[in-house]
Parts: structure tokens; sequence; C-alpha cells
């Protein structure tokens, strides 16, 4: 390998690196404006996950859930169960499969949910005001393509 060329993927290490640690601080920061996690029943991250998955996906079967938070089926289990246990969501039956199981919210978890997401968006207005429209518009796109990739290398 010439140097050049470790040089190029040091440099895209240290981006990656760099970028991983912005989105970090800025997720903290969001967390603790938000009071997100202070208030309503403690949670656990992957409860709060599997809260936000239900919440965007509707009514999912175990294994799809856990897909989705990219945890094994297990760690989705308990936190489903840790859910269940709080009201937050119920099991239903599978209308395609009668032995199996779908996992939704309850109307106390979706106002949970709610609540949640309206406070982070409350928290979170002033730093998106702060960007000119094309800014918001070049970081959505920019955060998308970024998710979509993760989610695609990880399929």
């Amino acid at each position: 390998m010439k140097s050049s060329d470790r040089n190029t993927e040091s440099s895209g290490h240290d981006e990656t690196v760099r970028i991983l640690m912005d989105l970090s601080r800025l997720i903290r920061n969001l967390s603790r404006v938000s009071g997100a996690a202070e208030e309503g029943p403690a949670m656990t991250a992957t409860q709060r996950l599997a809260l936000f998955e239900l919440g965007e996906g509707g009514s999912l079967r175990l294994s799809d859930l856990a897909d989705l938070m990219g945890v094994s089926p297990p760690t989705a289990s308990r936190a489903v169960e840790a859910l269940y246990e709080l009201g937050l969501v119920e099991r239903l039956p599978d209308a395609r499969d009668r032995r199996a199981l779908r996992i939704d919210l309850t109307s106390a978890g979706k106002e949970l949910l709610a609540e949640r997401k309206a406070k982070a968006q409350t928290a979170f207005e002033p730093a998106v005001a702060s960007l000119s429209a094309k800014e918001r518009a070049t970081l959505s796109d920019l955060l998308r393509r970024m998710a979509d990739e993760i989610r695609a290398t990880r399929s």
C-alpha cells in the first residue's frame, strides 16, 4: 500500500470518528435539553428504541422488531416485556399466523412517544432555525442517505 493510500485511509477514518463524535455530542445535548430520558417511566435505551421503532413501523412481529432494532430476538423480547409491564405495548394475534403475535403500541405508548417527540422537537427547533433553508435541506438529505447506507450494509 502506498503512503498516499494510507494517508487517505487514515484521513477517512479520522473524518468518520469526527462525524461520530459530532453526532454523539448533538444527541447528548438534545437528550439533556429535551429531558425525555428523565420524565415518564424509567426505560433503558433498548426499550426506548423499541418504542420508537414500533411508533414508526406500527404493529410488528418480534423478529421484525429485533431486525429493525439491530438486536437479537431475546434482547427485543426483554425490551418488549418491560414495555408491556409498563402498559406501553400490547401483544396481538397475527391475522396471518394464529400461532404468532404482533407487538403494537397501546394508547399510553402512543401518548408517551408523542410527548417525547414533541419535547425533542421543541428542544431541537432553535438549532434547526439557525440553519438556512438550503442547509436544512442538505442536512436532512445527508442524514437520510447515511441512515439508509448503514441499514443497507447491515442487511
